[in-house]
């Protein structure tokens, strides 16, 4: 059944698109999922296998800048705001290794994939792919022009873009369009300080959006009607006192909705705590909020044919979880406990 230089998994796998319980192994050879059954076997590791994460939306170009003072949104990040004063006056080095610090935060908290908003035209994102060299991560740039510029970095998967609020709508139509052309994706923030962006992101038509807080039940079946995904951060909400997303009536509505830790800032990147939090207070689903870290980061990321979950032949970008630690014993829900309850000390490995 298996080679002595295949790795081999045992206990509780969380198999399949709809995240079964199984009692098993998953066998990985070669970064690739060759095998998953049921019952026991000999293993290298045993514990509760899942599939690791994707944040669907990142900051991390602010991660020297970590808890501000608490201010409105507004004076935090937007033009000329506490955000980019910090970020004019650190010098480029310590911009780099503040987003490789938050990488490896990323991995070892078991993230693997993330969708990074990045500012600064061709050296902003150089500056992140330079962070991340050497570091076995899927990194996914949401790339903004040069001031004066519609040209975006060939190496950034597409155009994020602030909210349309923040800049001349002709303009806004210049960055899609040059983006469009290149055949690169867009997303927009809307609906985080207010409704009043909503519709002018929708005119654009993104390919996800991020925050919608602020979205009332009309707005979000617009969203629906157009099957445009939506990336909640409600971490970042709550920081900034903007109102949490109305995320049972994106589900509700059929809305594919994955998260985002967002800014550096104002929280770590540990999407554990994110699912504990929407699980907890705004979602009483474990199973949909599991999906939305992983299988749904991963259709936003273009890649669910290749990761977000569990399936012969996809990657094997899963992790391993401790179920007898002090936390996690005497779970008598296995993806409930790692929703509700996991930590970063729960996890045994990532692969």
């Amino acid at each position: 059944m298996v080679r002595s230089e295949e790795t081999v998994l045992s206990g509780t796998v969380i198999y399949g698109d709809d995240f079964d319980i199984v009692q098993g192994y998953v066998c990985l050879k070669d970064g690739i999922i060759k095998e998953v059954g049921e019952g026991r076997v000999d293993c290298d590791l045993e514990g509760i296998i899942c599939p690791r994460f994707i944040n669907a939306h990142t900051h991390l170009g602010d991660s020297v800048a970590k808890d501000p003072p608490f201010m409105d949104l507004r004076s935090l990040v937007g033009p000329g705001g506490f955000k980019h004063r910090v970020l004019a006056r650190t010098a480029r080095s310590h911009l780099v290794e503040g987003m490789r610090r938050s990488v490896l935060d990323m991995i070892s908290t078991g993230t693997f994939g993330f969708l990074d908003f990045r500012e600064g035209g061709p050296e902003g994102t150089g500056m992140l792919l330079e962070a991340i060299q050497g570091l076995d991560v899927v990194c996914s740039i949401m790339g903004r022009p040069d001031q004066g510029s519609t040209e975006i970095d060939d190496r950034c998967f597409g155009l994020g873009m602030s909210s349309t609020r923040d800049m001349p709508f002709d303009l806004a139509w210049e960055y899609v369009n040059y983006a469009r052309s290149l055949g690169k994706g867009f997303a927009v923030h809307a609906g985080e300080a207010g409704k009043d962006d909503i519709e002018g992101a929708l005119s654009l038509y993104p390919d996800f959006l991020i925050h919608m807080n602020k979205a009332d039940r009309s707005d979000l079946e617009k969203v629906a009607r157009r099957e445009i995904p939506v990336v909640v951060c409600p971490r970042s909400n709550l920081f900034t006192g903007v109102g949490l997303p109305d995320i049972g009536s994106m589900m509700d509505l059929g809305i594919t909705v994955a998260i985002g830790t967002d800014n550096v800032m104002l929280n770590s990147v540990n999407i554990l705590e994110e699912m504990a939090l929407i699980s907890k207070y705004l979602l009483h689903d474990d199973r949909q909020v599991f999906k939305m870290c992983t299988l749904n980061g991963a259709k936003i990321a273009g890649i669910e044919k290749k990761t977000g979950s569990i399936l012969e032949g996809k990657e094997g970008r899963v992790m391993v979880i401790d179920g007898s630690s002090n936390n996690m014993w005497g779970s008598t829900d296995p993806l409930a406990s790692i929703v509700r309850r996991a930590r970063p000390s729960d996890i045994l490995a990532v692969f």
